[in-house]
């Protein structure tokens, strides 16, 4: 028998396996009136902690699958991903919705019903890698909904969870597909040509794995910039077969099926162009059947997807800015029921002995100050009399210097913050317009053209600290809106007791930020309440900063920048 000798190399991370989720529901109740339900999963994982020798739970919504509209069946392309782990218990929740708006809060839509499993059930109850159950109609624990619709229904809905291990790869493909001659299936118009690829398991079986979108009323349609993670086109396998169908879309019957071909990701750099045939159509035609269409790729490129790790680690610097409340509504600094209040025993080494700010300030500022190589970071005021001036500024540099408003590390903050005290007149009103106008200005100022795989030289965190309401919400919400599009993230962080509802609407995670008729691309907001995490220093700092490497990411991915020096 031979035995490997012992690894001198091991990494902790080879025990552990990444796996791929893939959901689809049968026989779904109906809803609405006319139309049948537009259905989406929420995915939640039971989180664990204890304190007091208590156990303490809860479920954090991980990911989503996307919306279908008008399905009872519905089969859901995104994937989503996550590490396993065999010495772990891992429980997950799958919460069905059928979807009435624009919004993820519950509330505002049917709740259909739910399964809650391990990923251990999933492993070993599957056959052929997928595990069915029923959808449970009672509401799970911390959902926010009502089951009336869903208990009185007569359908028993089932939900598909198909699990496997894949390849953890940091490659996607992109690719222009361009359609040509495509047959016309509409009688009043053209077609509505969509694209649906699936895998071809070793099983014959089909998983989808990306849809395009629907383009109108064409026979020459181009789907541009298609990107697709390569775990999810192939799992790190060239010679995988893919199956290629192409649809015309039709709103209130079944689409009809244009043609298909097969072809593997190898195939495609080598040949790129592709008949689209039709097996019915072909037999009715005979010899006189030559095709339905053709499917070009252009562009077709395998390119490194960075993680969040890749860009501090090479050369993208944290770019850290503090705005701190000057109203008159945190009360006067010098009584003890002030958030301003400075406590004797005043020690910044000691969290304890530190105000509300103080305490929003070194929790977020000393995780960050680490990413900036230079360790200097800006700090404002707002709402405030600054520095014996007759007149209220909403972005004014704490250091004095309005061209120079850095500062060394979180003692420099917490000591500016303390001595502008001195001299300024708190007033008012809560604006955040402005301070967002100026971070946003400073991560225009270097960044390259997007769309052309960039250096990205830094990105940009500013955390605005508040007791209360904004005044300016509109041109709060515009600034936000417009700052979608650079390398910024805002944190706002919640101090005192005060009605924080407003705050709780800039932050995108349940919704679309809106404002006439411009949106939000991607949420770059994160709200939290000082009051839930005030004993914690650890809790506050993960809990604000948890949502930074996705945004990272995102806006990385969405612009195509890469890091610095890569």
């Amino acid at each position: 028998m031979n035995i490997a000798p012992p690894n001198s190399n091991f990494n902790a991370s080879e025990l552990v396996s990444k796996i791929e989720i893939k959901v689809s529901c049968e026989n779904l109740p109906n809803f609405d009136t006319l139309t049948k339900s537009d259905p989406k999963v929420f995915i939640f994982q039971e989180k664990v902690t204890y304190a007091n020798n208590t156990k303490n739970t809860y479920w954090e919504n991980i990911d989503s699958t996307e919306r279908i509209k008008n399905s009872d069946n519905p089969v859901f392309t995104k994937s989503i991903y996550m590490d396993y782990y065999f010495e772990m218990i891992q429980n997950l929740r799958f919460v069905v919705f059928d979807m009435d708006s624009d919004s993820n809060e519950y509330s505002k839509n049917d709740f259909i019903g739910y399964a809650e499993k391990t990923v251990g059930d999933l492993i070993s109850g599957s056959q052929n890698n997928v595990y069915q159950c029923d959808l449970l109609t009672t509401i799970p624990s911390g959902i926010n909904c009502s089951n009336t619709k869903a208990k009185f229904s007569s359908k028993q809905a089932k939900i598909n969870i198909r699990i496997q291990e894949v390849v953890n790869s940091p490659y996607e493909f992109t690719m222009d597909i361009i359609g040509s001659d495509l047959d016309k299936k509409d009688t009043f118009g053209k077609s509505d040509p969509f694209i649906i690829i699936s895998r071809i398991e070793n099983d014959s079986s089909l998983v989808k794995i990306f849809e395009t979108p629907v383009i109108k009323n064409t026979l020459n349609p181009k789907w541009k910039n298609i990107r697709i993670p390569e775990i999810s086109l192939n799992n790190g396998d060239p010679d995988k077969l893919l199956l290629w169908e192409v649809y015309d879309y039709d709103k209130n019957s079944s689409n009809d099926l244009i043609g298909i071909f097969k072809a593997t990701t190898r195939v495609l750099f080598e040949q790129n162009t592709f008949e689209l045939i039709n097996e019915k159509k072909k037999a009715k035609k005979g010899s006189k059947y030559k095709n339905s269409g053709v499917i070009k790729f252009e562009n077709l490129t395998r390119v490194r997807k960075y993680s969040f790790i890749d860009f501090p680690m090479n050369g993208t610097e944290v770019a850290v800015s503090f705005a701190i409340d000057f109203t008159a509504s945190n009360g006067d600094p010098n009584n003890s029921n002030s958030l301003h209040y400075r406590t004797p025993n005043y020690d910044m080494n000691n969290f304890y002995t530190l105000n509300e700010y103080q305490k929003a300030i070194s929790s977020i500022g000393y995780v960050l100050e680490p990413y900036d190589t230079t360790r200097y970071m800006e700090v404002y005021g707002y709402g405030g009399m600054f520095f014996n001036r007759n007149e209220v500024e909403f972005d004014c540099s704490l250091t004095g210097d309005p061209n120079n408003p850095s500062v060394l590390g979180v003692a420099g903050i917490l000591n500016a913050y303390f001595h502008a005290l001195q001299t300024t007149k708190l007033y008012g009103p809560t604006n955040f317009s402005p301070i967002i106008k100026k971070i946003s200005e400073e991560a225009k100022r270097d960044l390259l053209p997007p769309g052309q795989n960039n250096p990205l030289p830094r990105y940009y965190i500013l955390t605005i600290i508040t007791d209360g309401a904004i005044s300016d919400m509109e041109k709060t919400i515009a600034s936000i809106i417009n700052a979608n599009e650079l390398p910024l993230s805002i944190i706002i962080i919640g101090v005192g007791n005060a009605d924080f509802t407003n705050m709780k609407k800039l932050d995108g995670d349940n919704k679309v930020l809106k404002l006439n008729n411009k949106y939000s691309t991607r949420d770059i907001v994160q709200f939290v309440p000082l009051a839930d995490y005030i004993n914690d220093p650890g809790l506050l700092a993960q809990e604000t900063l948890k949502e930074i490497p996705k945004q990272v990411k995102e806006f990385a991915d969405k612009f195509k920048y890469k890091p610095r020096f890569l």
